[in-house]
């Protein structure tokens, strides 16, 4: 009698290595997509401080008079009280990411502490 041979079975591929490829790829995409789309909505990535625009004195006193701008002294409080640029709002540095949700999103701030 002769012997019954089992079929071969295919061997499955793995395409994991694949699919990593094709993630890493996307993500890099994307975030290229999202940097580009942060610097043509005019909300840049600062990546440090010298990516903060700088503004002179006489450009801040025009900015606040034409368009409105309002000051934000971002010294401790004692350094406020000792003496300040009139008009100017007093949040400590350390304290404003909690007085973010109530600042006017279509306001131009410009924070000086010196």
């Amino acid at each position: 009698m002769a012997k019954r041979r089992l079929p071969i079975k295919a061997k499955k591929q793995n395409l994991t290595p694949v699919w990593v490829i094709f993630a890493v790829v996307a993500a890099v995409i994307a975030l290229f997509v999202y940097r580009g789309l942060r610097d043509l909505s005019g909300d840049p990535i600062l990546r440090s401080q010298d990516d903060i625009p700088r503004l002179t004195a006489s450009e801040a006193v025009s900015a606040i008079e034409q368009n409105g701008a309002i000051l934000l002294d971002v010294r401790q409080a004692s350094q406020y009280e000792i003496n300040h640029i009139k008009g100017a709002i007093s949040i400590p540095l350390g304290e404003i990411e909690a007085y973010l949700p109530g600042l006017d999103k279509e306001a131009w701030y410009i924070t000086y502490c010196t």
